[in-house]
């Protein structure tokens, strides 16, 4: 049996935040409903304060290398998407206008632990 955790947001909400960041930002994709399939919780995520949500969304067909999905990373704490990690897990940010995704130190950081 799962124990129970202190969250401020529920899968379902977590769904919902994903759905709204998807519509306004015309983002492709499709978030299945299955909290199974769709919902991830992580007590920490890289950058992220706090725990998190990841929200899959399911791009296939698609006719380019990369994952088969895309992910929203909603801030437990905050209650909104930080970021999308596109088909080859690199964050973008939608709603800021110049969309930072990594610094390149960042990148390489992250990246380069080969």
């Amino acid at each position: 049996m799962r124990e129970k955790r202190k969250t401020n947001l529920t899968a379902s909400q977590a769904i919902q935040i994903a759905k709204d960041y998807q519509k306004k930002h015309n983002l492709y994709g499709t978030i299945n409903d299955d909290f199974d399939e769709s919902v991830k919780f992580h007590e920490e995520f890289y950058r992220i304060i706090g725990s998190a949500w990841l929200v899959l969304a399911d791009i296939t067909p698609k006719e380019y290398e990369g994952d088969d999905e895309i992910t929203f990373v909603i801030s437990d704490v905050d209650g909104v998407v930080d970021h999308v990690l596109d088909h080859n897990g690199i964050p973008q940010r939608y709603h800021l206008s110049s969309n930072r995704g990594y610094t390149i130190e960042e990148f390489e950081e992250t990246f380069n632990d080969d």
